[in-house]
């Protein structure tokens, strides 16, 4: 049974399997990159394929119909160390949508322009010299549910183009080695979802999106595989909780 309002430390796939069908309103996350990262290093593309393709299968049946799914990907190095050359996209997460997408339908794509951008000195610039982009893409898909409509909450967050260039706060280098900047998943949550709604992370990291359910007054649902970041999530859900409690 799944519990709201928790963290789970386990795959991400086999957790969703244990959400009934159609419980989920919105779903936000940015799953890992393949950029050979410490929690990625020893990853084939055979791998990172098939965690893609089994998020999207998992995500459009947990999600209810009507229901959201936003997701950040920076795609800027996508397709190399040797990686299939008929993989290789410029929009990877099209390679998953065309070929899984079932009840999803793209709803928009947005770009990301980041107030920050950097290069981590760990020989990745050696493998893969290249420009260092200042943006990544935000997916959004939308479970279909027969009406042929979408629910627009609010005209002017939703807007389609380029997001983010008054979010203030940096993606937390400090404690997570990739996550987004606390406005990202607020901003979704507020034009994808209702209060009390559920929300769900399937690569949760440091928790940003569980504060910022918290925050709005969304549940979450959140699978992180490494317990180091579930420790520092739990840590900082506990906190933010408490400070709610004090504002109120």
């Amino acid at each position: 049974m799944i519990e709201l309002n928790r963290i789970y430390n386990e795959d991400c796939i086999e957790g969703m399997k244990r959400i009934s069908g159609g419980f989920v309103d919105l779903i936000i996350t940015s799953p890992p990159y393949f950029l050979k990262k410490d929690y990625e290093k020893d990853w084939t593309w055979d791998k990172f394929d098939t965690l893609m393709k089994n998020v999207f299968l998992q995500v459009e049946r947990i999600l209810k119909p009507s229901g959201y799914f936003v997701i950040n990907f920076g795609d800027n190095g996508f397709g190399r160390d040797n990686l299939k050359t008929e993989c290789i996209s410029t929009y990877p997460m099209s390679h998953y949508y065309w070929n899984i997408k079932g009840n999803l339908e793209l709803q928009a794509t947005r770009i990301w322009r980041k107030q920050f951008a950097k290069i981590p000195f760990n020989g990745q610039a050696k493998i893969a010299p290249r420009n260092l982009f200042d943006y990544e893409h935000i997916w959004t898909f939308r479970k279909k549910d027969g009406t042929g409509k979408e629910k627009v909450r609010d005209i002017k967050l939703s807007c389609r183009g380029v997001l983010g260039e008054d979010w203030t706060s940096k993606a937390g280098l400090d404690i997570h080695c990739a996550s987004f900047p606390i406005e990202l998943p607020t901003w979704a949550i507020k034009v994808y979802s209702d209060e009390n709604d559920i929300v769900l992370d399937p690569f949760m990291g440091s928790g940003t999106t569980a504060i910022a359910c918290i925050n709005t007054g969304r549940n979450f649902i959140g699978f992180e595989i490494s317990k180091h970041y579930c420790d520092i999530a739990n840590e900082r859900i506990r906190k933010a909780i408490a400070e709610k409690e004090v504002s109120e």
